[in-house]
């Protein structure tokens, strides 16, 4: 199964927001060790689902001819 299907099979966008915010505040706060295990695994596996999806979407780009002509996307 592709990463794009996976993902959103596993997350809806509002669930994806909340994951996201949830790791950025538990790493900001320190908080994350704190969390229960079951929350930290869900949060680690996220993590991992959507780092998949960006490379697949990257990877998707970078097989584009059209995308090469394009500005570099350097923030």
């Amino acid at each position: 199964m592709r990463p794009l299907d996976e993902f959103l099979i596993n997350y809806d966008e509002e669930g994806s927001r909340a994951y996201l915010w949830k790791i950025m505040r538990s790493a900001v706060t320190g908080e994350f060790g704190s969390l229960p295990r079951r929350e930290r695994t869900d949060m680690m596996y996220f993590y991992e689902q959507l780092d998949g999806l960006l490379a697949d979407i990257y990877k998707h780009r970078e097989e584009t001819p059209e995308s090469r002509t394009e500005g570099s996307g350097d923030a």
